[in-house]
């Protein structure tokens, strides 16, 4: 099999279990909600939509984790995440000629997800947060994947961040030897 034979097979297989573990992820918004502020005819505002997602996950994770495989200290597998916000991203894109595509080769790796719209290319890097120091490695990581798109954003889930953590980790990640510009997000999952 071919890399982009092997690249699409691996797709379709993503796409399969996420539909396998999240048949079903609810409303995502409401018929005449106003979505000005995450989506426009040419602009896609990750930002906006990853505090969107983060209010759906605390809104509904009771019943959406409700099985969701844990390791042995009780916290849910990363991959449970990525599943669920390429799920996500994938209904709330799918009317709006939006593609997600999930572990992207970079040539400098593979990234979580990539999100295409409106000639626009995202890259999403999804991590766990659990300490500084995988923070800082995290960063690192998605410079690296950054340079075959127009934006990098490396998403954390975390239990829980407090306002004070929240501004001051958020805050854009500039690389000065690759002039490539993170942008962190925090998710907190509601658990």
């Amino acid at each position: 099999m071919g890399n982009k034979a092997f690249i699409i097979f691996w797709q379709l297989k993503f796409n399969a279990l996420a539909r396998e573990l999240f048949q079903y992820v609810g409303k995502l918004y409401a018929p005449f909600e106003d979505l000005s502020d995450t989506i426009t005819d040419n602009n896609l505002n990750i930002k906006a939509l990853m505090r969107r997602y983060e209010s759906y996950l605390q809104q509904n994770h009771t019943w959406l984790l409700k099985d969701a495989p844990r390791q042995h200290d009780l916290r849910i597998y990363e991959a449970v995440y990525h599943f669920l916000l390429y799920k996500y991203l994938s209904d709330f894109l799918q009317h709006f000629e939006g593609q997600v595509i999930p572990e992207f080769p970079t040539g400098n790796g593979e990234i979580d997800l990539i999100i295409k719209r409106g000639g626009q290319v995202y890259g999403l890097e999804v991590k766990s947060f659990t300490n500084l120091s995988e923070y800082k490695k995290a960063l690192g990581q998605a410079t690296q994947y950054a340079q075959r798109v127009m934006e990098i954003w490396l998403i954390f889930f975390v239990e829980f961040v407090d306002d004070e953590n929240r501004q001051k980790y958020k805050q854009a990640y500039y690389d000065e030897k690759t002039g490539i510009t993170v942008n962190p997000v925090f998710v907190t999952i509601g658990i």
